[in-house]
């Protein structure tokens, strides 16, 4: 699971709107500056820029190339790929960045099938590949569409459950930093001390004395 500080400055470089289309673009094929601005609407001068944050942050690469015409021309492309979620509200906070470096050891029976098609499509000698890779992009959109509403209905539930884990904390009168540890252990899935004394600002002696009075309601 990658670092809080790396979900941080995904974050802080996704968010500025600029940058968005300018991945959003470069996820379609490499381009160049000039290219970009037009195509994305912005100054060239204010693309560079936004490129030149991207690059250094890995999300981006380059490589310069001859020029039909002109000097030679810088070629941008999208270095690093990743699945970014965050969920919040009462009783519900996740957060979550996959990367695509390497794939499971075992892949789902639907994972396992477009994989295969996607081998057929290029073994075939047909003439044209691209209708039958858009009948694959229309299945995997189905799947996914199915996937995230399942994913939103199930975190739905994980906040109601949560809300009642609450209240019978609640109910048992404990104390302000002996619910912070509960919450933060039905949480995170963890009991390590180091942990819960970074993400809750407590010293680890409190967190382990704390941890002994609440070891028969741990999970």
């Amino acid at each position: 699971m990658p670092a809080p500080s790396h979900i941080n400055s995904i974050l802080k470089l996704v968010e500025n709107p600029v940058r968005r289309k300018i991945i959003k673009r470069l996820s379609q094929e490499p381009s160049y500056p000039l290219e970009l601005a037009k195509e994305i609407g912005e100054a060239q001068q204010l693309v560079t820029s936004h490129l030149a944050l991207l690059e250094k942050s890995g999300i981006v690469s380059s490589s310069t190339g001859a020029s039909p015409v002109g000097p030679n021309r810088r070629l941008y492309y999208l270095k690093e790929s990743a699945y970014l979620s965050i969920s919040f509200g009462p009783h519900l906070f996740s957060e979550q960045l996959l990367t695509f470096e390497t794939l499971p050891l075992k892949l789902s029976s639907d994972a396992a099938n477009f994989m295969n098609r996607i081998a057929k499509i290029d073994e075939c000698e047909n003439e044209s590949k691209v209708e039958p890779f858009s009948c694959v992009l229309r299945d995997i959109d189905e799947k996914l569409n199915k996937l995230e509403n399942e994913k939103t209905v199930l975190l739905y539930i994980r906040s109601l459950a949560m809300k009642h884990a609450s209240q019978e904390l609640e109910s048992k009168e404990k104390t302000h930093e002996e619910r912070r540890i509960l919450h933060y252990i039905l949480d995170e899935r963890s009991k390590d001390v180091e942990n819960i004394s970074q993400a809750l600002n407590l010293k680890e002696s409190i967190v382990r004395e704390m941890l002994e009075k609440l070891k028969e309601e741990i999970p």
